[in-house]
């Protein structure tokens, strides 16, 4: 008797087109991708959080709670700006044009 985990897989298996499956050259570049990305959100947030920190030092309370949330504004921004970046990159590498 199949497990679930096994029926389920082979019901994906019908859904797919057997071209969109990946080469092991697209996953590598796909897992690569992913790394490069996530360095890049790390050190970004390092960066920000550590305008916050020194803000949070240097300023008032009143100031810095402004201040910390044009920043929390600005960590989501780049956040997003780089996902986005990366989830395009992602796609065409799929696609088998990146």
């Amino acid at each position: 008797m199949k497990s679930a985990l096994e029926l389920a897989l082979e019901k994906t298996d019908d859904l797919v087109d057997k071209n969109t499956k990946l080469s092991p050259e697209q996953v590598d570049a796909i897992d690569e991708t992913r790394k490069e990305y996530e360095a890049k959100w790390a050190e970004q947030e390092i960066v920000l959080n550590g305008r916050i920190a020194k803000l949070q030092v240097e300023a008032d309370p009143e100031t810095f709670a402004e201040h910390s949330r044009q920043f929390r504004d600005e960590m989501n921004h780049v956040r997003d700006k780089i996902y986005t970046e990366r989830d395009e990159k992602l796609e065409k590498i799929r696609q088998g044009t990146g």
